[in-house]
């Protein structure tokens, strides 16, 4: 399922921040990073409702019995939040996707940054799925809402990796985001359902999956045992030695 954007908001939020004072809105000079914050005031613009403390953690955004958790990172570690929230609360956890991405690189000795360059790679809407591995006791929860808005980032890498271009094994500095293009949403069976590709027969290997969704194994195994924790695919007959799976 798709959600209506609010482009010409987000544009404003993007400009706003660039001309406020504090110092949280430099490159890499805060904690909470400017992806995080961006996305925050997008989906709450009033302040009074962030941060707030509900059952011993502190929740990016609650407000009218809705908690928005803003996770840039990933899923790891979220369990015990969700264990606290999900019993009383509607939860919309937030995951953005670099649709579009381009990469400059800052030298830590000059501080030199290169001219942005557009990268191969694309994060679609299976990179949620796969996330979702790290919380999977909560993924039938009807409270969880997963909501992952489709982005233009400019990423800043360190040039302080341990290759010879200093590239491979670098670290991320920041990600900005430039442009918001679409917003995809997990809740219902319908939408899990939605994500078993079109393109594959009445029953399909694990490897025909994979190849569907454009991933590697790791990836594409991964988003099925969600899938069948969701309850929409199911293990069917077996070809010898090998499992066949179908819709359910």
């Amino acid at each position: 399922m798709t959600m209506e954007i609010n482009r010409a908001r987000f544009y404003n939020i993007i400009y706003s921040s660039t001309l406020e004072g504090h110092e949280r809105y430099n490159i890499g000079t805060y904690k909470e990073k400017k992806l995080h914050i961006i996305l925050k005031k997008y989906f709450e613009e009033n302040p009074e409702f962030h941060e707030i403390k509900v059952n011993g953690f502190i929740a990016d955004i609650c407000r009218d019995g809705i908690i928005t958790e803003i996770e840039t990172s990933g899923f790891s570690g979220l369990g015990p939040k969700l264990a606290a929230y999900l019993p009383q609360f509607r939860v919309n956890l937030v995951y953005p996707l670099a649709a579009r991405k381009y990469v400059s690189w800052i030298d830590p000795e000059t501080s030199e940054i290169t001219p942005r360059k557009k990268s191969p790679k694309k994060a679609n809407v299976y990179d949620t799925l796969f996330e979702l591995v790290r919380i999977l006791p909560y993924v039938k929860n009807e409270n969880l809402t997963v909501i992952s808005p489709m982005m233009e980032i400019d990423e800043y890498r360190m040039l302080d990796g341990w290759s010879k271009d200093r590239k491979r094994g670098s670290n991320r500095y920041e990600r900005v985001p430039v442009d918001l293009i679409g917003m995809h949403i997990l809740h219902s069976d319908e939408d899990y359902r939605g994500l078993i590709p079109e393109v594959l027969p009445e029953q399909f290997s694990a490897g025909e999956f994979c190849k569907a969704i454009g991933r590697d194994e790791r990836i594409g195994r991964g988003c099925m045992k969600v899938l069948e924790n969701r309850g929409v695919l199911m293990k069917s007959e077996k070809q010898g030695r090998l499992q066949l799976w179908m819709r359910s």
